[in-house]
C-alpha cells in the first residue's frame, strides 16, 4: 500500500495494486478506479476497501475527502479537486481507464467527479442520492450536526449550486422515527429537502463519458437513494447516453451496500432480521461491480 498525503500530493488516500502476475490482474489490465466513502469521513472504506478491490485484481485508489489529516474538518464545501488529483496520479502510472466507485455520500461525489472530468470513464455509485446536497456542519456526533447553507462541494474554488439547507436537524423527529421503526431513519429528512430541489442542483450525469452502474437497496432509511438511481437512469436514457447503464436494486440490504462489516451495519433493521441475506446482497453487489469493470472499455 503507498500512501499520500494533502501536504506533498495534493490528496489524502491509499493506492492499492493487485500482483502483477495474478490472473485476476490480467481481468482489469489498465484500469484503475478510485474508491470513496461515506459521510463518516475516515480512512476506513478507501483504505479496507481499496485493498479488497486490489485483492481481487483491481487497481484502488482509496480517497479520503474530509475529517481526515489535511482535509477539511465539516464536510461544506469540500473541494471536488481532490479527486481530479487523484485521477492525475493514476494517469501518470499508465492507467488509460480511470473510473470511480463511491458509497452514499461518496456516491453523490462520484457521480458529480464524473460529470465535470474528462479523465474519468466509469462510474459507479451505490447508495447515493442524484442532486448536489448542502453541507453538513459539525464532525463528532449526530447531535453536533447540522445542514448547511452553504453547498457539500465546490469545483474551480465555486461553490456548487445544491439542494436547499440551513436546517438544525429535528433530532426529536429523528429519534421517535428510529425508535419506532427500530432503526436509524433520516430518510424524511431527505425527502423534506429534495422537495425543493431543481435541476440547476440535479448532478448532470449525462456528462459522465462511460457507462454507469447504480447499486441501491429498496428500502434505504438513510436516505431515498433507491428512488435518485431510478432518476438518474431515467436521465441517462433520456439523454440517449452512449454507454452502458446498469441499476441494481436490492431487497435485502441496508444503506451500506459495501462488503465489508463498517460497524453501523446493526443500526438497520433489515441487517438484524436477515443478516445472511444482506450479506448475501453486499457480496453479490462487489461482483456485479467487478464484472462491470471488466466490461469497462
Amino acid at each position: 500500500m503507498e500512501c499520500f498525503d494533502v501536504g506533498q500530493d495534493g490528496f489524502h488516500g491509499f493506492l492499492h495494486t493487485p500482483v502483477a502476475d495474478s490472473g485476476r490482474a490480467a481481468r482489469f489490465a489498465g484500469k484503475a478506479i478510485i474508491v470513496l466513502g461515506g459521510s463518516e469521513g475516515n480512512e476506513n472504506i478507501p483504505r479496507d476497501l481499496g485493498a479488497r478491490f486490489a485483492h481481487e485484481g483491481v487497481t484502488a485508489l482509496g480517497l479520503c475527502y474530509w475529517n481526515a489529516p489535511g482535509l477539511p474538518r465539516e464536510l461544506v464545501e469540500v473541494p471536488v479537486e481532490s479527486v481530479e488529483r487523484a485521477a492525475g496520479l493514476l494517469r501518470s502510472r499508465g492507467f488509460e481507464r480511470i473510473g470511480v466507485y463511491g458509497i452514499s455520500k461518496g456516491g453523490e461525489l462520484a457521480l458529480l467527479a464524473a460529470s465535470l472530468m474528462p479523465d474519468i470513464s466509469c462510474a459507479v455509485a451505490l447508495s447515493p442520492l442524484d442532486h448536489v446536497m448542502p453541507g453538513i456542519t459539525g464532525s463528532g456526533s449526530l447531535l453536533s450536526k447540522g445542514v448547511a447553507v452553504r453547498s457539500s462541494w465546490t469545483w474551480r474554488d465555486e461553490p456548487l449550486p445544491c439542494v436547499p439547507g440551513g436546517m438544525r436537524l429535528p433530532y426529536a423527529s429523528i429519534v421517535r422515527r428510529s425508535l419506532r421503526g427500530r432503526q436509524l431513519d433520516m430518510r424524511f429528512v431527505y425527502e423534506r429537502m429534495l422537495g425543493d430541489a431543481t435541476e440547476q442542483s440535479a448532478i448532470k450525469v449525462e456528462l459522465i463519458r462511460g457507462p454507469v452502474l447504480l447499486v441501491s437497496p429498496a428500502r434505504d432509511s438513510m436516505w431515498p437513494s433507491d428512488e435518485a438511481c431510478r432518476r438518474i437512469e431515467l436521465r441517462l436514457r433520456a439523454h440517449s447516453h452512449s454507454w452502458e447503464v446498469e441499476r441494481l436494486s436490492y431487497g435485502h440490504a441496508s444503506h451500506i451496500i459495501v462488503p465489508m462489516d463498517t460497524g453501523m451495519l446493526k443500526l438497520f433493521r433489515e441487517e438484524r432480521q436477515f443478516p445472511r441475506e444482506c450479506a448475501a446482497s453486499r457480496e453479490d453487489a462487489f461482483g456485479r461491480v467487478l464484472d462491470f469493470l471488466e466490461r469497462w472499455r
